[in-house]
């Protein structure tokens, strides 16, 4: 059900179903003192406590919030796809993977009405960056205004090579 939400544009439901600590399931795990996920979900200390099962949230956590993502017919990361959620009320995510080319980064915050993100692209690799804006002309890298296209389904976007990058753009 994770990857299917993610892959349908539901992150915000994933978020909302997962950060509740009022029910039984991650949330409600993290509220009751849990350092590992739980045999079950409603965290019954007699039973034992420290299970990957239904672990797959981690996952988003680097494909959805992070954004990284291994572009299609990609071998060992050298095609990389940036694509973060910005969901609920979370300010940043810091999210990085060791790839057998090396570091990728993708940390985001919010600045007042504003997004920084901060990618990093390992050497002999390539990336597509998709922007969480509706605004064009707000993005920037190191404060200069760079050229960007439209997907699809309407997210703006640039193919970088490797390096570091800094852009800023309106929410």
């Amino acid at each position: 059900m994770v990857k299917a939400l993610e892959e349908g544009g539901g992150s915000q439901l994933l978020f909302d179903m997962n950060f509740r600590n009022d029910v039984p399931g991650y949330g409600f795990q993290l509220k009751k003192g849990a350092t590992a996920l739980t045999e079950s979900w409603p965290a019954l200390e007699e039973v034992s406590n420290n299970h990957l099962m239904l672990g797959h949230i981690m996952e988003w956590f680097y494909t959805g919030l992070g954004g990284i993502k291994q572009a299609e017919n990609s071998v060992a990361f050298r095609n990389i796809i940036i694509r973060p959620e910005i969901v609920g009320d979370l300010t940043w995510v810091k999210s990085s993977y060791q790839s057998p080319y090396g570091k990728i980064r993708s940390d985001w915050k919010k600045v007042g009405k504003s997004l920084e993100m901060k990618v990093e692209i390992p050497a002999n690799s390539t990336a597509t960056i998709f922007f969480p804006t509706r605004q064009e002309s707000s993005v920037t890298e190191n404060g200069k205004k760079i050229v960007v296209s439209k997907s699809e389904d309407g997210k703006y976007f640039c193919k970088v090579g490797s390096g570091s990058y800094i852009f800023q753009m309106g929410l």
